[in-house]
């Protein structure tokens, strides 16, 4: 029955992602573009090598572009991103089973990570960082079997090293995680310096994958950082020797927790679920915490290592709180990192659970299977919803060029719907992903993407985050201008002095600039 009633709760935590064609995550668009230029590059129809270039090193984000190649070989596109976020919403609980199986607690608390699957995060659209944290919590489960017998198992080291390869090729944030949870374990666990080194050797693999690119993204960049890092959404100043580094006040970033881990939607009932959540696991916690148990071959070691050693899932909980605040909201480029960092904490949550959800505890492993499946009803009533705020589209899309350039203006970022994140700003990406070509701004260059922009072929476009300051001079580089929403006066005047209006559907309208082909380089 257990058995049952968990593949009920994986396939109801995959449905959301199918019950509508576009999902509401505002990165979403631009991964989807990006995997489009890696999987068709060399397809002459799509224009894509006119702009792009694939960076000849490795990067992270390869796990993502290269999975969506793999997968775009047979499937759509759109589909092949599908197949992969279904892999994050069964891969997540599946994976923290493992976590808490490593450390000897009982695998079923995991149904308390379902609700996760929809962190806020996922509504940000951050693609690989998602599917990076199956995986990490796979690699953390693995480095502790690994550290805690007398002996290591070369198969474990195997898949061990394999892991954590992984986590690096589909986030540099969850390996950089990783890596201090790994540094807390071998500390816990040591044995001496020659154990030590013996331990870490899983490890090298990955470190010799980081290393080539944290020297060409940080120490010896191409470009200076200050050049490569975004504007920030918050003016908090800068920090550091050149990185961006960009912290918020602890203030703002203690009150902002919930919200940054359960709170996309505007009508806050995933922050009522996530509440819920957190008191039934307080009641799990006050009753059934406990130090984990010692492995059958692990030596004695009295005193202070051993008693923390016998509380390191605690340890591990207060190491990624810790880093959620220790950590930049933003830097060279990458945002929202010090929030998106809470999640690896919410995850790790469950290993503070030392009783077994028996007897009267099975009641609260029947609550937290309510909530997974509340949570679950909850996202899909929502995604079916943003259909509506779609609206006709698909009209529109219809007439994007294939193979031009799309610049995008919204001026209804679609906060006022189903998901408050904006889920509307990078929406011209799907020009490319339905026909190639170019957009106003795209993530290409970022230290982690795989793809460049060729020199002098980006065109000069106004800040997503601002429409309103564009420049009518820069239309001449555009096939086509997306736009959704009403723009200001001044800058329809401007649309309509140098581009006319073509069809239009509910929100959309597409306008069609005079003068210049985008086949010209952007100068």
């Amino acid at each position: 029955m257990e058995r049952l009633a968990a593949a009920l709760l994986l396939a109801a935590a995959a449905a959301p992602f199918w019950v509508g064609r576009f999902l509401p995550f505002l990165d979403l668009p631009q991964h989807l573009a990006l995997a489009a230029v890696v999987a068709r590059l060399g397809d002459p129809a799509t224009g894509f090598a006119r702009s792009y270039a694939i960076d000849p090193h490795l990067t992270p984000y390869w796990g993502y572009y290269g999975a969506m190649a793999v997968l775009a070989r047979a499937l759509p596109l759109e589909l092949a991103n599908r197949l992969l976020f279904t892999a994050h919403a069964v891969g997540l609980p599946l994976a923290a089973a493992f976590l808490l199986a490593s450390f000897g607690r009982d695998r079923r608390w995991a149904v308390l990570t379902i609700p996760l699957v929809y962190s806020t995060n996922l509504f940000f659209g951050f693609a690989s960082f998602l599917l990076s944290l199956p995986l990490f919590l796979v690699a953390l489960g693995l480095t502790e079997r690994h550290l805690a017998p007398e002996r290591a198992a070369w198969g474990r080291s195997l898949a061990l090293a394999l892991a954590a390869a992984a986590v690096f090729l589909f986030h540099a944030q969850s390996y950089a995680t990783l890596g201090l949870c790994v540094a807390l374990l071998l500390a816990l666990h040591a044995r001496g310096l020659r154990w030590a080194a013996a331990r870490a050797l899983p490890y090298l693999p990955s470190l010799a994958l980081c290393a080539p690119w944290v020297w060409r993204s940080f120490v010896r960049p191409e470009r200076p950082l200050s050049e490569q890092h975004t504007a920030n959404h918050h003016a908090y100043g800068a920090i550091g020797s050149g990185l961006g580094a960009v912290y918020e006040p602890f203030r703002e970033a203690a009150a902002r927790i919930p919200e940054r881990l359960l709170g996309a939607f505007t009508d806050g009932s995933d922050a009522r679920i996530g509440a819920a959540l957190l008191a039934l696991f307080a009641v799990a916690l006050a009753t059934g915490y406990g130090p984990a148990p010692a492995s059958p071959d692990a030596p004695d070691r009295p005193g202070l290592r051993e008693a923390l050693r016998a509380h390191r899932p605690a340890l591990l909980v207060l190491l990624l709180a810790a880093t959620s605040f220790a950590a930049p909201m933003e830097i060279s480029g990458q945002w929202y990192v010090s929030p998106r960092q809470l999640v690896f904490a919410a995850l790790a949550l469950p290993l503070l659970l030392a009783r077994p959800p028996e007897g009267w505890r099975a009641l609260l492993l029947a609550g937290g299977a309510a909530l997974a499946l509340a949570a679950s009803v909850n996202t899909a009533v929502h995604i079916r919803r943003f259909q509506e705020q779609v609206g006709a589209f698909a009209t529109v899309e219809e007439l994007l060029p294939r193979g031009g350039r799309v610049l995008g203006l919204v001026f209804d970022r679609g906060e006022r719907g189903p998901v408050r994140l904006w889920p509307f700003v990078h929406w011209a990406c799907y020009a490319q992903v339905r026909g190639g070509g170019d957009v106003g701004f795209s993530f290409a260059g970022l230290p982690s993407i795989p793809v460049r922009y060729r020199d002098g072929m980006q065109a000069p476009h106004p800040n997503e985050w601002r429409p309103e300051s564009f420049d009518p001079a820069t239309a001449r580089f555009y096939d086509a201008i997306l736009v959704r929403g009403t723009p200001p006066p001044q800058v329809a005047e401007g649309l309509r002095r140098v581009a006319v209006r073509g069809a239009s559907a509910g929100a959309w309208s597409l306008w069609t600039p005079r003068g210049l082909s985008s086949t010209s380089p952007a100068r």
